[in-house]
């Protein structure tokens, strides 16, 4: 035998002995990453709340908002922010997450802590909850019964204030109705922003007594 089938031969021994790493499709997987991500933060009129803006729609409809942890129950991403250090409150809305923080804590440190949990546990809320509300008419307000007025206030929430309570991170839930007062509830930066007893109050009652009736008022409880 020659040299050089010798050597061949030998060259061919090897490779077999040698274990080849498997092909990619046989390697598990690694878990992808969540495509919904923080984009940027937002001031509110609130110190103590800050919006954290995302690149996706999570939430179609309404709001999901909590003032503590027992409140969040089983959603994910409210457990989560609450067990950051120095959150408040959480107000989760369309295309952002607001987190009101306690007063004793600065941003600094807190605004990156959220940024990273919001990423890691986001994800896009399951569709519920009635379509548009229907046109009611108000002309007889004082004398409509109280599912009625309730659903006229509402409309105009939807219509003329829900929206730009969103852009500085809150929003405004209806408590009740008693006779022409209504009762609200603000949630997000809204919750503890000296302007919601007074500028944002009697905002949103002017818009009540122009679009329903001239008797309503509107209390916060």
């Amino acid at each position: 035998m020659k040299l050089s089938e010798i050597l061949a031969a030998r060259e061919r021994a090897k490779e077999k002995t040698v274990q080849k790493p498997p092909p990619a499709a046989a390697r598990p997987a690694a878990s992808a990453p969540s495509a919904i991500k923080v984009v940027r933060t937002r001031e509110t009129p609130n110190p103590d709340a800050l919006q954290f803006v995302l690149n996706a729609q999570i939430l179609g409809r309404g709001n999901r908002s909590f003032a503590a942890r027992k409140e969040a129950g089983t959603d994910p991403l409210g457990q989560a922010l609450f067990d950051v250090r120095g959150v408040a409150n959480v107000f989760i809305m369309d295309n952002f997450v607001t987190v009101t923080k306690d007063n004793t804590v600065g941003w600094n440190l807190l605004r990156d802590q959220v940024w990273k949990t919001i990423e890691k546990n986001v994800s896009v809320y399951p569709a519920e909850g009635p379509g548009e509300l229907e046109s009611i008419d108000v002309l007889k307000f004082p004398t409509l019964p109280r599912d009625e007025k309730l659903k006229a206030v509402e409309m105009v929430l939807n219509r003329s204030i829900r929206a730009n309570l969103a852009k500085d991170g809150g929003g405004v839930e209806v408590k009740g109705i008693d006779g022409n007062v209504v009762l609200i509830q603000y949630h997000g930066a809204c919750g503890s922003c000296a302007t919601s007893t007074t500028g944002t109050l009697q905002y949103i009652q002017g818009q009540l007594k122009q679009q329903i009736h001239r008797d309503i008022e509107v209390k916060s409880v």
